[in-house]
C-alpha cells in the first residue's frame, strides 16, 4: 500500500508541474485540459437546449447563433496569426504590434458586421422573419469574436498559455450559467439561448482586455510599419486560417441553407460532439505555431511530424470509442428523437480526424513564413468541397452532407501534403505512428 500511495504521489507530482510549466509539453497538456473542460461545457449546454428546446428550435437557435463568429472570421484576413507570428519574429517590437492589430480589428469588426446585416436574410430565407432579424440583431457581437481570437493569440505569442486557455472555458461557463437559470425560470426559447450564448462575452471581453495590459501598452502612434507586416502575413496566412477555422463554420452555413430545422437540430449535435474528437488535435495546433514560429526548418519539420503522429493517434483511438458509444451517449444526452443523428456523426467523426491533421500539417507553413502557395491548395481543396456538399445534400439529406464533408477534407489533407515537397523541398512527416513517438512521451513525462 506504501508503495502504491508513494506512486501516487509521484504522479500528481508529476502532473502538478506538468500544468504549471510553459514548455511546449506544459502547453499542451493545460491546452488539453482546458478544451476538455470546455467540451464538458458545451456538451451540458447542448443538453439543456436540446431537451427542452428540441430538434426544430435547437435548429433555429443554432442558425441565429454561428453569424457573429462566422462573419468575424471570414474577414479575419489572417489577422490572430499573423500577430502570433509578427510578435515572435520581432519581440522588441510587441507593443506596437499589438496596437496595430487592435486598429487592424476595429475595421474588420465592422465591416464584417455591416456584411452580416445584408446577408442574412438572403441565408436564412427559410426561417422565419423574427429569426432573420434576431440574427441581424446579433452583428453587434461581431466584434466581441475577432476581439476575442485577437487577444488570445497575444497571449500564446507571450507563451501565456494559462491565460489563453482561461479565455476559452470562461465564455462557456458563462453561457451555461445563464442557461440554468432561463431553464429554472422556464424562460427558455431559441431567441433567449442565443443571447445567452453571447452575452456573457461583453463582461469577459473586458477581463481580457485588463489581462493583455499586463503584458502590451496600446499606443496608436507609428504603427504603419506594424500594420504593413501583419497585413503582409496575415494576407498570405488567410486562407489557411480560412480553410482550418472555417471549415466548421462553414458546414453550419450551408447545413442552415440546405436543412430544414429539425434536419439542422440532428446536424448541430452530432457537429458538436465531434469538437471533442478535435480536442487532442487542436491542443496540438494551438501550441505548435507559437513553440515552432520563426525556427530552422529541421526543427519544425520535426515538431510537426511528431505532433501530426500522436496528435492523429490519440484522435483515432477516440473516433473508434466514440462511434461505438454514439447510440448510448445520444439517447442519455440527448433523448431518442437525436439518434437519427447516428449515422452523420459517425462520419463527421472521421472527417473530424482528418480535418485536425490537415490543420497539424498545415503549421509548418506558417511557421516557416511560407502560407501562400498552401493558401491556394487548401483553398482549391474547400472549393471542390462546396459543389460536393450543394449535390449530395438535397438528394441524400444528412448522410450526404457528411460524406461531402468527409471528401472535402480527404481532398485538403492531400493537398497539404502535396505541398511539402512543391514548396519546402522536402518531403512530408510520416503519419505513421511509431514507438519512437511512444518514448518521446515517456521521457518527457519522466523527466517531470
Amino acid at each position: 500500500m506504501r508503495n502504491w500511495g508513494g506512486r501516487i504521489a509521484e504522479v500528481w507530482q508529476r502532473g502538478s508541474r506538468s500544468l504549471q510549466g510553459r514548455d511546449g509539453t506544459s502547453a499542451i497538456l493545460q491546452t488539453l485540459l482546458a478544451r476538455f473542460l470546455i467540451i464538458f461545457l458545451n456538451v451540458a449546454t447542448g443538453t439543456i437546449t436540446a431537451r427542452l428546446l428540441g430538434p426544430s428550435g435547437r435548429g433555429e437557435q443554432a442558425a441565429m447563433a454561428i453569424w457573429p463568429q462566422f462573419f468575424a472570421y471570414s474577414l479575419s484576413f489572417g489577422l490572430p496569426s499573423a500577430l502570433l507570428y509578427t510578435l515572435k519574429k520581432y519581440p522588441t517590437e510587441r507593443s506596437k504590434s499589438f496596437s496595430a492589430a487592435i486598429l487592424i480589428g476595429v475595421i474588420l469588426s465592422t465591416i464584417g458586421a455591416v456584411i452580416g446585416i445584408f446577408t442574412i436574410p438572403i441565408l436564412l430565407r427559410k426561417y422565419s422573419v423574427d429569426t432573420i432579424h434576431f440574427a441581424q440583431a446579433l452583428m453587434l457581437a461581431v466584434p466581441i469574436a475577432m476581439f476575442t481570437e485577437i487577444l488570445r493569440s497575444s497571449m500564446e505569442a507571450s507563451d501565456e498559455f494559462a491565460i489563453a486557455n482561461q479565455m476559452r472555458y470562461v465564455f462557456p461557463l458563462g453561457t451555461l450559467v445563464m442557461l440554468v437559470g432561463l431553464a429554472l425560470l422556464g424562460k427558455l426559447t431559441p431567441f433567449t439561448a442565443v443571447i445567452s450564448y453571447w452575452l456573457p462575452g461583453i463582461p469577459i471581453l473586458v477581463w481580457m482586455i485588463a489581462c493583455t495590459r499586463r503584458f502590451f501598452t496600446i499606443r496608436f502612434e507609428r504603427v504603419r510599419r506594424s500594420t504593413k507586416r501583419l497585413l503582409s502575413y496575415g494576407l498570405r496566412a488567410y486562407g489557411i486560417d480560412l480553410v482550418s477555422t472555417l471549415a466548421g463554420q462553414l458546414q453550419q452555413v450551408l447545413a442552415v441553407s440546405l436543412l430544414v430545422p429539425a434536419a439542422m437540430g440532428l446536424f448541430a449535435i452530432a457537429f458538436s460532439l465531434c469538437q471533442l474528437l478535435y480536442v487532442v488535435q487542436s491542443s496540438f495546433v494551438t501550441v505548435l505555431f507559437p513553440k515552432a514560429a520563426a525556427r530552422p526548418t529541421e526543427e519544425v519539420l520535426q515538431m510537426t511530424g511528431r505532433a501530426a503522429r500522436i496528435g492523429g493517434f490519440l484522435a483515432i483511438v477516440m473516433a473508434a470509442f466514440m462511434m461505438i458509444c454514439a447510440p448510448l451517449v445520444l439517447n442519455l444526452l440527448y433523448g431518442k428523437e437525436y439518434l437519427a443523428a447516428i449515422p452523420v456523426f459517425r462520419v463527421l467523426a472521421l472527417e473530424t480526424v482528418v480535418s485536425g491533421t490537415s490543420v497539424i500539417l498545415a503549421q509548418a507553413f506558417m511557421a516557416l513564413d511560407r502560407p501562400g502557395i498552401v493558401t491556394v491548395i487548401q483553398s482549391l481543396g474547400l472549393g471542390l468541397g462546396i459543389p460536393l456538399i450543394l449535390w449530395l445534400t438535397p438528394s441524400y439529406g444528412l448522410l450526404g452532407l457528411g460524406l461531402a464533408l468527409l471528401c472535402s477534407a480527404l481532398i485538403r489533407l492531400a493537398s497539404t501534403l502535396i505541398c511539402y515537397p512543391v514548396v519546402l523541398k522536402t518531403a512530408p512527416p510520416s503519419l505513421w505512428f511509431v514507438p519512437q513517438d511512444i518514448e518521446f512521451i515517456r521521457d518527457k513525462l519522466y523527466r517531470r
